[in-house]
């Protein structure tokens, strides 16, 4: 008793730890720092950033070493050390760790497969624990080069061979449990399919994506892969009706690439699309004969880390800017954005999604809703056009970018929208307008 509560505490706290550590990491790349308190109560810069993640890092490490100590059977002690090993940089050991975890759950699940009295949940919980070792074995063995491709299959397949004949069986167990198995599971087949897509088997890639979708029939990875790979056969029966995205994949999406986002897009790519947007914006104010400050409330749907609400702030300083995003760690960092006054650039920023959030503020209180790159990530956009009229004051504004999509025959079952090989959604100018009309755009 005195072990399993040893390891619930380090289970809610050294998250704690990796996610401050990260977030910070997050906020140094993006420059945000002018607001930020350092330790010593003084005003922090980038480098006291950097100092604060080495500072939870450390801390991080140092637990899993106090708890490993005391629970060595633990296979959860060495995942997460591997996951603090990997934040810093350190790939072999990181690759070490998170192979010590998979010996250890692949010892709990035979021990306990072995015994005829086991709790059945008990065993089911050991086998989700197998597979999720055996996954991040096998990730962080592609992503630092340590495994080879038939290598990382072969510890995958292990792990499918255990799981496949109780995939069938849910009725038996834990609700809750059983959930946790089906999201292993469910990963477990993406990461056969990313493998074999990889090396160049397409046809195995599409099995393992399709056996996850048998799973869940909405899960984004799954989704995004499959209209990834040009097949040419037909077979498009899933992907025809594909509307939405899984708002979990979008959210861990854009969770992952929040600490390069600025970095990647901005300065390497040259990214526009916050900019295309505020244009439209000053655009169809001067056609409206309309000046900047007739613009009260704006609300900034996708904020991400806020390159379009600091636009605002900046040139509009009286307009109260309300952002939402699905990732928590674009809120984050949008938090902490500052315009060039100094100001906050957000009055507020939920986590939410985007048509919820509308359904929360009142008839008529806002003058214009953006969204910059965020339609192609939410496909079918009937429900927040519908949220946007209800909302907006009357002539209010509502502008957005959109992946353009010229349907032809052979998509006529699309309606104008079609989730497209780049994994974005593609919406036809027709579809557009016919949305925008039945909503009294």
């Amino acid at each position: 008793i005195e072990e399993r509560l040893r390891l619930m505490s380090f289970e809610i706290i050294i998250p704690i730890f990796l996610s401050s550590a990260a977030t910070t990491s997050q906020r140094a790349s993006a420059g945000i720092s002018s607001a930020e308190i350092s330790f010593d109560g003084s005003l922090g810069s980038q480098a006291s950033q950097i100092s604060k993640q080495q500072y939870y890092l450390q801390q991080a490490m140092e637990l899993c070493n106090f708890v490993s100590v005391q629970c060595p059977d633990s296979f959860l002690v060495d995942e997460f050390k591997g996951a603090t090993l990997r934040q810093m940089k350190q790939p072999i050991l990181a690759f070490e760790s998170y192979n010590l975890a998979m010996i250890k759950a692949k010892q709990q699940y035979a021990k306990l497969n072995s015994d005829d009295n086991t709790n059945k949940n008990d065993w089911l919980s050991a086998l989700s624990n197998l597979l999720k070792t055996s996954i991040l074995v096998a990730a962080a063995g592609r992503e630092f080069g340590m495994l080879s491709s038939d290598e990382q299959l072969n510890l995958l397949r292990e792990a499918e061979d255990h799981s496949l004949p109780i995939l069938k069986v849910s009725d038996t167990f834990d609700e809750y449990v059983w959930r946790s198995f089906q999201d292993q599971a469910l990963d477990l087949y993406n990461n056969m399919g990313i493998v074999e897509k990889k090396q160049g088997s397409l046809h195995e890639a599409v099995m393992y994506f399709r056996k996850a979708l048998e799973i869940k029939s909405n899960d984004g990875h799954a989704l995004v892969q499959l209209a990834s790979i040009d097949r040419n056969d037909g077979k498009d029966d899933i992907l025809s009706n594909v509307n939405e995205l899984d708002p979990e994949y979008v959210s861990a999406l854009f969770d992952g690439y929040s600490s390069r986002f600025e970095s990647e897009l901005v300065d390497v790519l040259h990214y526009r699309g916050h900019i295309l947007v505020y244009d439209a914006l000053k655009s169809a104010l001067q056609k409206l004969e309309k000046s900047t400050s007739s613009i009260q409330q704006v609300v900034d749907l996708g904020c991400g880390t806020g390159l379009l609400g600091e636009l605002i702030a900046n040139d509009m300083p009286s307009a109260i800017v309300s952002g939402v995003d699905l990732s928590r760690r674009m809120v984050d960092i949008s938090r902490q954005r500052r315009s060039r006054n100094g100001d906050d650039v957000y009055a507020s920023v939920a986590v939410s999604d985007a048509a919820e959030y509308l359904s929360t503020r009142n008839e008529r209180s806002v003058d214009c809703i953006l969204a910059s790159d965020v339609f192609i990530y939410v496909g079918d956009i009937e429900k927040i056009l519908g949220e946007s009229a209800r909302v907006l004051v009357k002539d209010g504004l509502v502008g957005f970018t959109v992946e353009s999509f010229d349907f032809h025959r052979e998509d006529k079952d699309s309606r104008g929208l079609k989730l497209l090989s780049c994994g974005r959604f593609g919406h036809s100018k027709k579809y557009i307008h016919d949305i925008a009309a039945s909503k009294g755009f």
